[in-house]
C-alpha cells in the first residue's frame, strides 16, 4: 500500500520583516496618515454655493457703507412744482410792515425801504456763523437811499441798529460788512434765530430797513414765513423766485 506523503513548507520570518510590520502598525495608528474621505477632500456644490452667498453679502454691506458715506452731508435740492407755485405767490405778495410787525402803529417808522426776500441757508443759522447775509446789490439799491453817508457800512466796525421781529419785539444788532463785500446783520442775530425758532431751508424772510420816527436811528423789520421745504431750492426755482438774489 502506497501512502502519500504531505509536503510541508516552512515560513522563515526575518528581522527585517518584523521591523516593516511594526512600521506599518505605527503608521496605521497615526491620524496624519489616515486616508482622506472624498467629501472632506472636495467641498460639495452646496457648501460652495453657501460660501459664495456669504461673500456676496459681505460685499453688499461694504458697498452700502461706501454709498452712505459718499452721500453723507449732502442735501437733495427741492425742485417740485408745488414749491415753485407756493414761493412764486409768496414772492409776489407785498405785505405792509406796519400791519405785519407793528400791528398798525404807523408812528414808529418814517419810511420803509423796498423789502429784501430770502430763504435761510445753513450759514445763516449754524452756530459758528451768527450772521444774516444780505445781498450787496440789493442792499445798495433798496436800503442805501435811506442812509446818510456816515451810516453806510464800509468796514467791519459796523453800525448799531434796532431789529424788530415778527412779534414786534426789538433787539440790538450790528449792520456791517462781512469780508469785503457782504452786508450782514450780526451781534445778536443768533439770539433772534433761537427766539423765533428759525430753521434753514424751511423759513423765508422779508426784510425792511427804516428810520425810526422818534430816535432817528436806523432799524430793520423782519417777518418770517415757514413752508414745507426740506432743502435748498433748485436753480430753476431760485431764478424764478429770487431773480436778483445779490
Amino acid at each position: 500500500m502506497v501512502t502519500s506523503k504531505e509536503e510541508t513548507t516552512s515560513v522563515v520570518i526575518t528581522q527585517e520583516d518584523r521591523e516593516a510590520a511594526e512600521t506599518l502598525i505605527k503608521l496605521s495608528q497615526d491620524t496624519r496618515y489616515q486616508p482622506v474621505e472624498e467629501e472632506d477632500a472636495a467641498p460639495s456644490s452646496t457648501l460652495l454655493l453657501q460660501q459664495c452667498k456669504a461673500k456676496e453679502k459681505q460685499h453688499s454691506k461694504k458697498d452700502d457703507k461706501i454709498s452712505m458715506e459718499s452721500t453723507k452731508g449732502k442735501t437733495e435740492v427741492d425742485d417740485t412744482e408745488e414749491t415753485l407755485m407756493i414761493l412764486q405767490e409768496w414772492s409776489h405778495t407785498k405785505p405792509d410792515p406796519v400791519e405785519k410787525i407793528f400791528s398798525g402803529d404807523a408812528d414808529v417808522a418814517e419810511l420803509f425801504s423796498e423789502p429784501i426776500k430770502k430763504q435761510l441757508t445753513m450759514s445763516d443759522v449754524e452756530n459758528g456763523q451768527c450772521r444774516l447775509m444780505l445781498g450787496k446789490q440789493q442792499v445798495q439799491k433798496k436800503m442805501h437811499p435811506l442812509l446818510e453817508h456816515s451810516e453806510i457800512p464800509l468796514g467791519t466796525e459796523g453800525l448799531d441798529v434796532s431789529v424788530y421781529g415778527p412779534n414786534g419785539e426789538v433787539q440790538t444788532m450790528k449792520f456791517k460788512m462781512w469780508g469785503e463785500d457782504t452786508p450782514v446783520l450780526t451781534s445778536g442775530w443768533k439770539d433772534f434765530v433761537d427766539k423765533y425758532d428759525l430753521e434753514k431751508h424751511r423759513d423765508f424772510l422779508t426784510i425792511w430797513m427804516f428810520r425810526h420816527r422818534v430816535t432817528r436811528g436806523i432799524c430793520f423789520a423782519i417777518d418770517s414765513t415757514s413752508f414745507s421745504v426740506t432743502g435748498p431750492l433748485s436753480s430753476r426755482i431760485s431764478k424764478s423766485v429770487f431773480p436778483n438774489p445779490n
